[in-house]
């Protein structure tokens, strides 16, 4: 369980071009199968994600092929693809996210593999970055094709740093003395909604990298060391101490993520963990600034320099009938030819994972983050993405349990330790 890294994500975008005599269609040395007739493609998708806008330019330039895009929301989504793929009925294409939320459809048979060859059929080889294809690889090869990259890392919001006169903490001393300043003027440290687990998570996810390091983060995930390492136990600790001193806000354990960043836009809050996502669906939706709320390196004060991310992509069911799963493939290559994706970049988001393209000035996080993925900053994959579900389960009930005071940081790091040797026992 190797854990790949974007080192090298975009760092060859300034020597490559790409030419296209014509916007909003394949390159002309790339001609991918169109299958001919009328087809109908099922896809699934976030209902939030702006997939909209592809498949109106797509249905343009292929007018025979038509997208029926299925909307759901994030835990939704990813119960539809859970039964479907047990009821043995997927849709013809389907967002996912990689690591082990992808991994039992490509382990199960149900993900349509892309070899080399189909890669090269479609584009794919050239058109994305190496390093995305390269997080989006289960056991070295590749069951998807990567649309976007995600880094989630530490934002805080500038009029209210400027206020009390705190400083962009640089180092994990600093950014506890930040949380302390805030709490001591009556304000929320970080703003968190933990009733699905996952955004706690992030948190834990960045104590961990921070005591354990990335190293040892590592062998967490490949489940090569143990939770109860002293390093974890201190990162829990850490997220408790944190809890007990109000550094989140009251509640946070129910409270739903969506209901978490109007805090940080009522000033009642001050930072909060999330992904460039929050620029265009939260931020400017709000038509509040975004340079007003800003990302930094989430300090744990570790080398090689990292932050959480994942790359996003679309997967194909593998007994799709051939001229869907053709029209599927198509569609996925449409959306990562570099013209196509630079012509949409500012509606369908960024960061993106196709080779040369940029955000829109007017979009300053995403650009931030896009400079430190060229300046070599590294991801590590949340836990959610990068254990078996049977122990992120595991892990998110003894995160809670602790933070609720039912369990002791010491017992939670034993509990995620036992269900990572049930698992491995099992398999």
């Amino acid at each position: 369980m190797k854990r790949p890294t974007i080192q090298t994500l975009l760092t060859a975008v300034a020597t490559v071009s790409f030419a296209c005599s014509t916007p909003s269609i394949l390159a002309q040395d790339n001609k991918p199968p169109v299958p001919k007739g009328n087809v109908t493609v099922s896809f699934w998708g976030i209902a939030t994600q702006p997939w909209q806008v592809m498949i109106d330019d797509f249905q343009k330039t292929y007018p025979n092929i038509k997208i029926k895009w299925t909307k759901y929301s994030t835990d939704e989504m990813k119960q539809a693809v859970r039964v479907a793929s047990a009821a043995g009925k997927l849709s013809d294409a389907w967002f996912n996210w990689g690591g082990s939320l992808a991994s039992p459809y490509e382990d199960g048979g149900h993900a349509l593999e892309l070899t080399p060859a189909l890669m090269a059929e479609y584009g794919v080889d050239k058109n994305i970055v190496p390093a995305a294809l390269d997080l989006a690889r289960h056991n070295g090869k590749l069951y998807g094709v990567p649309i976007w990259v995600r880094p989630m890392t530490i934002f805080y919001k500038k009029s209210l740093f400027d206020k009390f006169g705190i400083a962009e903490p640089k180092t994990f001393d600093d950014l506890e003395q930040a949380c302390a300043k805030l709490k001591a003027n009556g304000i929320t440290p970080i703003a968190c909604g933990g009733k699905f687990s996952w955004m706690t998570m992030r948190t834990t996810d960045f104590l961990i990298e921070h005591f354990a390091g990335p190293a040892l983060h590592d062998k967490l995930f490949a489940m090569e060391a143990s939770y109860s390492s002293p390093e974890v136990v201190k990162a829990f600790t850490k997220l408790k101490e944190w809890v007990d001193k109000g550094y989140f806000n009251d509640g946070f354990i129910s409270l739903d993520p969506n209901e978490s960043l109007p805090l940080l836009f009522q000033d009642k809050a001050a930072m909060t963990f999330q992904g460039p996502w929050i620029e265009d669906q939260n931020i400017i939706a709000a038509h509040q600034d975004p340079n007003n709320y800003v990302p930094i390196i989430a300090p744990a004060d570790q080398k090689p320099v990292r932050v959480s991310g994942f790359q996003e992509q679309v997967q194909f069911w593998s007994k799709a009938k051939p001229d869907e799963q053709k029209a599927a493939l198509l569609f996925a290559a449409f959306m990562t030819t570099p013209d196509v994706a630079k012509k949409h970049v500012s509606e369908f988001g960024s960061p993106s994972a196709v080779v040369g393209v940029f955000p829109s000035a007017d979009h300053p996080i995403t650009t931030t983050m896009v400079k430190w993925l060229q300046s070599g900053v590294q991801l590590y994959l949340p836990t959610d993405q990068a254990l078996p579900q049977e122990i992120v389960n595991a892990f998110f009930q003894a995160q809670d349990s602790m933070i609720l005071g039912s369990l002791t940081p010491e017992a939670a790091c034993a509990q995620i330790q036992k269900a990572v040797e049930d698992y491995k026992a099992s398999h």
